[in-house]
């Protein structure tokens, strides 16, 4: 789950629990590889356009459940940039 301050949890995948734990854990940059090997998968094998669909599925996903943005913003040919630091809590 995610939890917005004031707001109700947000419900995550297991894809999209390691994708938030992958920016939480990545610094103010994170890379695209970063990401992909975090999801377990060959960086070089991985069709990028699925990041990119998880990406927007994932904002999506919190903008409809709270009406707030996910904190994170594309890097053009990089990654995403955080841009408001957020805790992962891993589940119980």
């Amino acid at each position: 789950r995610l939890v917005p301050p004031g707001r109700s949890a947000v419900p995550l995948s297991a894809q999209d629990y390691t994708v938030m734990l992958a920016l939480a854990r990545g610094g103010e940059c994170v890379h695209r590889r970063a990401i992909v090997t975090a999801l377990g998968e060959d960086y070089l094998q991985y069709d990028q356009r699925r990041l990119d669909t998880q990406m927007r599925r994932l904002r999506r996903k919190v903008e409809q459940a709270c009406g707030l943005q996910l904190p994170v913003a594309t890097v053009r040919g990089v990654g995403y940039r955080v841009f408001q630091p957020f805790e992962v809590i891993a589940p119980k």
